[in-house]
């Protein structure tokens, strides 16, 4: 069942103010999944309990935050600006979650990378492979390095074929929706189509 689709905002003011809304959640959100991988200790005892805790914990939390973005794309004033809002943010923590898996294997073998990760160079390192720059200043070098290396490489594929698809979907499907259910929503849903999109405040 769709959800009544909420008055678009009367002015260009209001628009504005919920596109401004949206880009500072982005930011708070940056910055809240940048303080929460510096929470993982930069270097270790030798065990593999907690930082192991601390990935599965973050990938519980991805999983949870993903569903969360796709209900307020469902609910949002604007879905596809909701969709981008959370398209940016989703990445950040999968990427968050992989360079932390990268610090943990540095810990464990600090001959595992061509040189020893911190929170930053991992994030650099999972960002470069994500985006198939491909800089070769860090590089695997052991079998679990590349191990991991690898799955990342095929999770990224899914990330943008799928990941990318469903927020997308989901952001067309709720303006559809709302177009067929509400004929007086007819005149809302161009402006979400062109671009003047936006999320609940």
């Amino acid at each position: 069942m769709s959800v009544p689709l909420p008055p678009l905002p009367e002015s260009r003011a209001k628009r504005n103010r919920l596109i401004l809304a949206a880009c500072l959640r982005v930011v708070i959100g940056l910055t809240l999944i940048w303080g929460a991988m510096y929470l993982l200790p930069d270097s270790t005892d030798g065990r593999v309990v907690a930082p192991a805790a601390f990935v599965l914990l973050g990938v519980i939390i991805y999983v949870a935050y993903f569903r969360h973005q796709l209900n307020r794309i469902k609910r949002a004033v604007y879905p596809t600006l909701q969709s981008a809002e959370a398209l940016v943010l989703v990445a950040a923590m999968f990427l968050a979650v992989y360079a932390a898996i990268y610090v943990v294997i540095s810990q464990q073998d600090r001959g595992a990378f061509t040189e020893p990760l911190t929170h930053f160079s991992a994030y650099y390192f999972a960002l470069t492979v994500l985006a198939t720059v491909g800089f070769g200043d860090i590089t695997p070098v052991t079998d679990t390095a590349r191990l991991v290396a690898m799955t990342q490489m095929a999770f990224d594929i899914a990330f943008v074929g799928v990941v990318v698809r469903i927020l997308g979907g989901a952001a067309k499907s709720t303006i559809q929706q709302r177009w067929k259910s509400d004929g007086s929503g007819a005149g809302q849903a161009v402006p979400q189509q062109v671009g003047e999109q936006g999320s609940d405040a």
